[in-house]
């Protein structure tokens, strides 16, 4: 099964999940060719990028990378199906996130793969107590 999860919300996981860290600033390898690059991040932090432009740029930059890390993108396929995988980084769910657009890349490289759709955090509503 493969998740997707804020590194913030990893104790919500099913036990035994294998956590991939996909970010940037604290993937390792062989997992950081699931990253962004530094400019991407900033770019479209910084509002130079638009959501579109970042999923062409991420999209192109993950085919690059499949050419020559193909047995890392299996791996994780092969993990997943075996057992739950979580792909992590540090947006908040439900936002625009390469996270979810690295999902949509797995599904395509294996249709039989299987992914659970992350869950929004409880939110606890405040009780004004005057």
């Amino acid at each position: 099964m493969l998740y997707t999860v804020q590194i913030a919300q990893i104790k919500n996981l099913p036990p035994e999940t294998q956590v991939i860290d996909i970010s940037i600033k604290t993937s390792n390898p062989p997992w950081n060719v699931f990253a962004p690059t530094w400019d991407m991040v900033s770019d479209f932090k910084a509002g130079r990028l638009t959501e579109e432009e970042y999923t062409e740029k991420y999209i192109n930059l993950m085919r690059y990378r499949f050419k020559i890390n193909k047995g890392v993108f299996y791996q994780l396929v092969q993990m997943a199906m075996a057992g739950n995988v979580a792909l992590a980084c540090y947006c908040p769910p439900n936002s625009f996130c390469h996270r979810y657009l690295l999902k949509d890349i797995f599904l395509a490289i294996e249709p039989k793969l299987q992914y659970q759709k992350e869950e929004m955090p409880v939110q606890v509503e405040q009780i004004a107590l005057f």
